[in-house]
């Protein structure tokens, strides 16, 4: 272990999430960790004492690991605000919140790829019924979608034409806005390409449940592993590159014009990947890390993996 280095695993739900406990397994076999709630942060300006404080005192680490970095305690905008504070004052903090939140914005990343050049499908955003029944005429068939959400929920699948524009309008009613995603033929599978430090480290296929056309596992998906197309991990490196993630989940589709982004995921899950291939995403992350914090310092070698069989934090 590297005791000169020391590190902070952010996170509200150590005891309930199995990614941070990961995370935090793997890089306390590396160097001195300690998991920090982004409700106890606080920071100050004061000349040269650029940090966090944690209750009276001010801590210092080589880098902040956002895994889950927003607390049912305190204010969201305040975590916001703060980790916008540490990135500026020079600290390391993976991966950024503007990165974060870009990915988290399902209109704003279909823009980020689309303007990086990444194979993406087309894509608008309404906020007035008449507005999303003209853009599903436009796409002629669409995926419908909340511009804030995971696993699945709130998206169907609609094809322009009166009950289509019918249903598009009613959401946009009930929800405020509504996103829409071209839709992109497929075999009925996907790659969650796992992308960190701007390469392709493990992939899986999802393959959807019976009758049913999205690939979460939430939603009755099976994970296996995957041989994707050379052309899948270039697309999911530049996807992850054009959102400025440090590691991503990148979904992505092979359709009739070759692999597409569907989406970014700045948090992403990664149990999948340790069920379907036994690659824990952890240890890998906590490699790039260590790798990260040394460049900065300078020093030279490699990292050696700390144990796949890493136990997890303690509860």
């Amino acid at each position: 272990m590297d005791r000169q280095l020391r590190f902070a695993v952010v996170t509200a739900y150590v005891h309930d999430d199995w990614h941070s406990q990961r995370v935090f397994a793997a890089l306390s076999q590396l160097a001195d960790t300690v998991i920090v709630d982004p409700a106890d942060l606080s920071a100050s300006l004061d000349p040269g004492e650029m940090g966090a404080w944690l209750g009276d005192h001010l801590e210092t680490f080589d880098a902040y690991l956002v895994v889950r970095g927003l607390s049912p305690r305190g204010d969201a905008d305040a975590q916001f605000t703060l980790y916008r504070a540490l990135a500026l004052g020079g600290a390391l903090v993976i991966n950024r919140i503007d990165a974060l939140l870009d990915a988290q914005d399902k209109f704003r990343t279909s823009h980020l790829l689309a303007r990086a050049g990444v194979p993406t499908p087309r894509a608008a955003l309404a906020q007035s019924g008449e507005a999303a029944a003209a853009f599903l005429r436009k796409l002629g068939e669409a995926v419908a979608k909340p511009l804030f959400g995971s696993l699945g929920e709130g998206v169907e699948r609609l094809e322009a034409g009166e009950e289509g524009e019918r249903r598009v309008a009613e959401r946009v009613a009930e929800e405020g806005s509504l996103y829409l995603q071209q839709w992109v033929p497929n075999p009925g599978h996907d790659t969650r390409a796992f992308v960190i430090g701007g390469r392709m480290v493990a992939c899986v296929e999802r393959v959807a449940a019976e009758g049913e056309f999205r690939t979460n596992v939430a939603r009755g998906a099976r994970p296996r592993p995957a041989h994707p197309s050379p052309g899948v991990a270039s697309v999911a490196e530049r996807a992850a590159r054009a959102l400025g993630l440090d590691y991503a989940g990148v979904d992505v589709l092979e359709g009739p014009q070759g692999p597409q982004v569907i989406e970014v995921n700045g948090n992403p899950s990664f149990d999948m990947i340790f069920d379907a291939t036994g690659q824990d995403m952890g240890v890998e992350i906590a490699r790039y890390v260590v790798k990260l914090a040394r460049e900065r310092q300078g020093w030279a070698g490699g990292v050696e993996g700390p144990s796949p069989d890493a136990p997890p934090a303690p509860t």
